[in-house]
């Protein structure tokens, strides 16, 4: 693709992770401190050196920074991978790697500060969720995804519709999401191990099949 044509988003993936954090380590104090719709362009390319001319070579506008921001702070979460739950082999081994995946997401806001501060940002704010729109269509659509292979499996119920299921389990990840969120940091690391594995269970409540619910 001819550099003229490149789109801002682009070039600045094509930038090391060490330049990129040039700009994202002030962004995500920013965004950590303010959320999403009173944070400062002015006061982040302050505190990255930049000028605001040069951000538009990189950011078409501030949610193209948060966007940025948020996407490298979930790279940060070990386990944070749907691909085992999609390949399990039967409903047991579905449901445990489910587990597994949640409770990698549950661990990492106990010890990532930055990010717990983000996801009450995201969570909190309207304009936030807007400026996410896409990766949380993609999310969306990766739930929709294990809950079809979950039903492949038997761990699913088959009886509601796929986009039903979907935005139901979405819907209560968003509350639990939430709550954790606010909940994580006052938590000891036991305590907060011990109440994912219960909240999962109100996750995954209405997607059992009637005959295991």
């Amino acid at each position: 693709m001819p550099p003229s044509h490149q789109t801002p988003e682009t070039r600045f993936r094509a930038l090391s992770p060490a330049e990129q954090a040039l700009w994202l380590d002030p962004a995500e104090a920013e965004f950590c401190q303010h959320g999403f719709a009173r944070a400062s362009m002015n006061r982040i390319l302050a505190h990255a050196g930049q000028s605001k001319g040069r951000s538009y070579h990189y950011f078409s506008d501030k949610a193209a920074l948060y966007r940025a921001t948020l996407l490298r702070a979930f790279t940060r979460v070990e386990g944070l991978d749907d691909t085992p739950v999609l390949q399990a082999q039967d409903a047991q081994e579905f449901w445990a790697r489910a587990v597994a995946l949640a409770a990698a997401l549950a661990a990492a806001l106990q010890r990532d500060a930055a990010l717990d501060a983000l996801l009450r940002g995201l969570f909190g704010e309207t304009a936030a969720q807007n400026a996410m729109a896409e990766p949380l269509q993609d999310l969306r659509a990766r739930v929709a995804a294990m809950i079809v292979a979950g039903q492949y499996k038997g761990a699913v119920r088959r009886d509601l519709p796929v986009p039903l299921l979907c935005e139901v389990t979405l819907g209560l990840a968003r509350i639990l999401d939430r709550w954790f969120a606010d909940a994580a940091p006052s938590l000891p690391p036991d305590s907060a191990a011990e109440q994912s594995q219960r909240a999962f269970g109100l996750l995954i409540a209405p997607l059992l099949p009637p005959d295991l619910a």
